[in-house]
């Protein structure tokens, strides 16, 4: 089905609108409330190698969901998820939180396209979700991205083209140690396109482009991470292999240039292979599991330029009745290019249980271990999270 049709934005406003997902009417507006508490132990907050410190963490938060018909096909919607985290001996650390996913769009259809525009805030906090950080708990960070996207769909044919212009703030000092320093703000310039044709229906063949311009806010920090310009070329197919197997594949050829000498890492360009592998398999009514791996070459969060690989596996087992059992794995490998010249592994794997109490009330509880090495003295930690989850629906 074409992605830009009137047919799919009619399938994407009934999706949008199932019976018992929206709960609440605000004028022309549709409301969608829930609530949760989670309450984390982490035996490592600050992620040091030498007496790691425990701390426990309270972090109530509110979500919501939005939608506005402007018209039979076009609307606006809002996600938004948030809260604050508490630290019970650890109070500096303290903060707001915003979840990834939130974001304001409009969806507008034109004939043959598809437009998104959007507006996508997070603020980030655990050290851990970023492998190659450590030293510190306060690693904290506001990202907000603001964009469009055009598709042009010609039901054989997909053109995809999208900007983003991203700034992120550092609210963090991410200074606790003699090795660490504070993180630079600064913001970028992203564009990408792509072009796809559909050998068969589901099986999309393509080649795909993207730059992007990455400016640092004007401090010394600066000194460690010089402003930057990246480029990537390369093709991507996405299948199903089977009725129960999905497999996506992108690769090409991509070249991160600094426009500044760095202070401790070299200056020169680097360039490389990237690739990213995804498979989705749903093996019976049972068991569902996916299976991502690739490497990348660029700037990721906090202003640090990374070659990295990566992989991770993720399993769903509902094998007990009304529970569900989640297992993970994850591993990272990355060469710093700017900032430290560090090379690291961090691996870990997880384990989590879910269950309904209610109608309206799920409870969850999950096991994490984190354990990250380093060429690089007082960079290695090992790290364990317990957390227990309840959502309410309203």
């Amino acid at each position: 089905m074409s992605m830009a049709s009137a047919e799919a934005a009619e399938a994407r406003r009934k999706a949008a609108t199932t019976i018992d997902y929206y709960n609440l009417q605000l004028g022309p507006t549709a409301w969608n409330f829930s609530s949760g508490l989670e309450s984390d132990y982490i035996s490592n907050v600050h992620y040091t190698e030498d007496n790691p410190e425990g701390d426990i963490i309270l972090r109530p938060q509110i979500n919501t969901r939005m939608r506005w018909p402007v018209s039979d096909q076009n609307s606006i919607n809002l996600a938004l998820g948030g809260g604050y985290s508490a630290y019970v001996n650890n109070s500096t650390l303290d903060q707001v939180f915003i979840n990834p996913g939130s974001e304001l769009s409009f969806d507008l259809y034109v004939g043959e396209f598809w437009i998104n525009l959007h507006d996508r805030i997070t603020i980030t906090e655990n050290t851990y979700q970023n492998a190659s950080l450590a030293g510190s708990g306060d690693y904290s960070q506001l990202m907000n991205v603001l964009g469009l996207t055009p598709v042009w769909d010609l039901n054989k044919t997909i053109v995809r083209a999208s900007y983003d212009h991203v700034n992120w703030e550092s609210i963090g000092t991410g200074n606790t140690g003699q090795n660490m320093w504070i993180q630079p703000s600064g913001n970028s310039e992203v564009f990408s396109t792509s072009a796809g044709y559909a050998l068969r229906p589901g099986t999309l063949l393509g080649v795909e482009m993207g730059a992007s311009l990455v400016t640092f806010s004007a401090t010394t920090t600066n000194t460690y991470y010089p402003s930057a310009n990246q480029w990537n070329a390369g093709g991507f197919y996405d299948t199903p292999v089977s009725e129960y197997i999905h497999f996506t594949a992108h690769a090409g050829y991509t070249t991160y240039s600094p426009q500044s000498s760095a202070a401790i890492t070299s200056s020169s360009d680097s360039s490389g292979v990237y690739v990213q592998l995804d498979m989705r398999h749903r093996v019976n009514e049972y068991v569902e599991y996916s299976l991502s791996a690739g490497r990348s070459i660029g700037v990721v969060s906090y202003g640090s330029a990374v070659d990295r690989y990566f992989a991770q596996w993720q399993a769903s087992w509902r094998i007990l009745r009304k529970v569900t059992l989640g297992t993970s794995f994850v591993y990272e490998h990355g060469t710093q290019l700017s900032g430290w010249s560090e090379t690291y592994d961090q691996y870990g794997p997880g384990i989590s249980f879910s269950r309904p109490i209610t109608a309206k009330l799920t409870s969850s509880l999950g096991y994490q271990l984190y354990s990250r090495n380093s060429d690089m003295p007082g960079r290695k930690y090992t790290t364990s999270i317990v957390s227990l989850n309840l959502n309410y629906t309203f």
